[in-house]
């Protein structure tokens, strides 16, 4: 594989973290030592924004600090996923690499930069994993303006989810697309409408109404985006970090992440709730 020829537009991966939930912090530090371990014949370019900056000062990225943004970003608060989009756009406005944006409860797997590149080089926009048809079924009937495509009308039969856990664009071909997200998110909140996954059906459906081809990175891409996977997978962070994670560096995805390993976690954790002894971390969303 020419891999310099592969990356002649280079990669740019992009995280956000921000708030009081520390549990991310050490989501995003896994992620990005087994983005770091695939990736390293990538020259990759990481960015994190977030209103820490200190915390990221020992890791190989670049921080930009959003502390004065996130008001703007999440609308004072009204809904801070918007914040996601917001930093996305940021980045692409002022950056030609390849934009690729990751949660922090994420990692990579073998496999994942060839099944990205072959994506981006097609011109598609690269996802985790598609969900499924009408996501929201109460916004049935909503039209809006969006920016580049116009008048917008969410019909049932048409709209579409894909998982936003990865999200990765083209700024010369996909600028439109994002902006126009950030515009729906807006006609849906305008509309007194709330769901914690908004952002993700923007782009969807933006995806879709300017007819993106859309390439999905699951499995070569883990997200541990569900409530009982997220607690697996905290339990197993904080092992991680007593041990492999004690001093940053690349390394692959060691985890063991499966639905059964998940399944044992919660007959586990049960037991041990019985005998007193909490082994869970309570997760919470924004």
């Amino acid at each position: 594989m020419d891999t310099a020829a592969m990356t002649a537009r280079g990669l740019t991966f992009i995280y956000v973290e921000y708030g009081d939930m520390e549990r991310l912090q050490l989501e995003l530090r896994y992620s990005l030592s087994t983005l770091l371990y695939w990736g390293c014949p990538f020259q990759l370019d990481v960015v994190v924004y977030t209103d820490k900056p200190a915390r990221y000062g020992d890791l190989p990225v670049r921080v930009v600090d959003i502390s004065r943004d996130i008001p703007e970003f999440s609308r004072s608060g009204l809904y801070h996923h918007r914040i996601k989009p917001c930093v996305l756009l940021k980045e692409m406005e002022a950056n030609s690499n390849y934009c690729v944006m990751a949660d922090t409860d994420t990692f990579f797997r073998e496999g994942f930069f060839e099944k990205l590149l072959a994506a981006l080089r097609s011109g598609a926009v690269a996802v985790d994993r598609r969900h499924g048809r009408n996501p929201f079924p109460a916004l049935a009937g909503l039209t809006a303006d969006l920016p580049n495509a116009g008048p917008y009308r969410y019909d049932p039969k048409l709209a579409i989810e894909y998982n936003s856990g990865l999200t990765a664009v083209d700024p010369k071909l996909h600028l439109p697309v994002v902006r126009d997200a950030i515009a729906w998110i807006d006609a849906v909140l305008d509309h007194g409408a709330r769901l914690l996954t908004i952002e993700q059906i923007a782009l969807s459906e933006c995806l879709r109404v300017h007819a993106i081809a859309v390439a999905t990175m699951h499995p070569v891409f883990g997200h541990y985006y569900r409530v009982a996977h997220k607690r697996y997978m905290q339990w197993q962070l904080r092992r991680w970090k007593a041990t492999d994670g004690r001093l940053f560096r690349p390394q692959p995805d060691t985890i063991p992440y499966t639905r059964l390993r998940v399944r044992w976690f919660r007959i586990f954790a049960k037991i041990s709730a019985t005998l007193g002894r909490n082994v869970e971390t309570q997760t919470r969303w924004r």
